[in-house]
């Protein structure tokens, strides 16, 4: 789904003045207060019957495209990007997964490869089941069953929503949605003026994630840094806190 959006999205401006000049301000905020780039945390069961939490340092591997599922990572704290490459040599982020996620579990229960590499973006704190051990939980646990019923549906929900934000929000918009949610994933302090982001991710990805080119990309930061809204300095994103807070009013 996600690369047939993205074959579609090269064919198409990305300029959001001209897609969006007939979306008017009331739809666009009516869709901004409905979707999101990165799966919401949810947690509805003892996360201790998946074992001990274990600390992982960014840029690690927990598991690689086509390698044979050996198990299920349960996220409690951090970030992970998923990645997607091709025959062709081409690489696609296909999302960014933050704490309440289950990776890997689809690839497990149906006893398949995995169909993405998984790698922490932050330093995560992560809980990991054999899948041996998965099946069998998910067989005598109708609590855990239940949850990752539930886990997957909100996925399948989110990309679909996902594909819906290309018509519906600007590049702008889509944008600062993901921000705000790096923001509170990585639980930054909103009590002082400005807000100090580590980007986690490369603009590569950052422009792949809100289906827009890098250059357009670097043209919105640029706008950005105009408005007084962003500063860049030595790797960080530094934003003014009013601004996200007048966003999420």
């Amino acid at each position: 789904m996600v690369g047939e959006v993205k074959s579609k999205i090269k064919g198409m401006s990305l300029d959001s003045s001209v897609v969006h000049s007939r979306v008017s301000q009331k739809e666009k905020l009516d869709c901004f207060s409905n979707v999101t780039l990165i799966p919401a945390s949810r947690s509805y069961f003892d996360p201790t019957e998946l074992g001990e939490t274990q600390p992982y340092p960014a840029t690690v591997q927990l598991f690689r495209q086509g390698a044979n599922p050996h198990g299920v990572f349960f996220i409690e704290r951090g970030l992970v990007k998923l990645i997607r490459l091709e025959k062709d040599g081409s690489e696609l982020i296909v999302m960014v997964s933050e704490r309440g996620a289950f990776l890997g579990a689809e690839s497990v229960i149906i006893e398949k490869a995995y169909p993405v590499t998984a790698t922490t973006l932050t330093t995560s704190s992560l809980r990991r089941v054999s899948a041996p051990e998965f099946r069998r939980l998910l067989m005598q646990n109708s609590s855990l069953s239940w949850h990752l019923h539930q886990a997957h549906s909100h996925d399948i929900s989110d990309q679909m929503i996902r594909v819906a934000q290309l018509g519906c929000l600007s590049a702008r918009t889509r944008f600062e949605e993901l921000i705000w949610h790096l923001i509170v994933a990585m639980e930054l302090n909103l009590s002082a003026s400005e807000i100090r982001l580590e980007m986690p991710l490369r603009n590569w990805e950052i422009a792949e994630l809100i289906a827009v080119t890098p250059e357009h990309l670097s043209r919105m930061l640029r706008q950005m840094e105009t408005e007084g809204v962003l500063r860049r300095h030595k790797g960080w994103l530094i934003f003014s806190t009013a601004h996200w807070v007048q966003l999420q009013a």
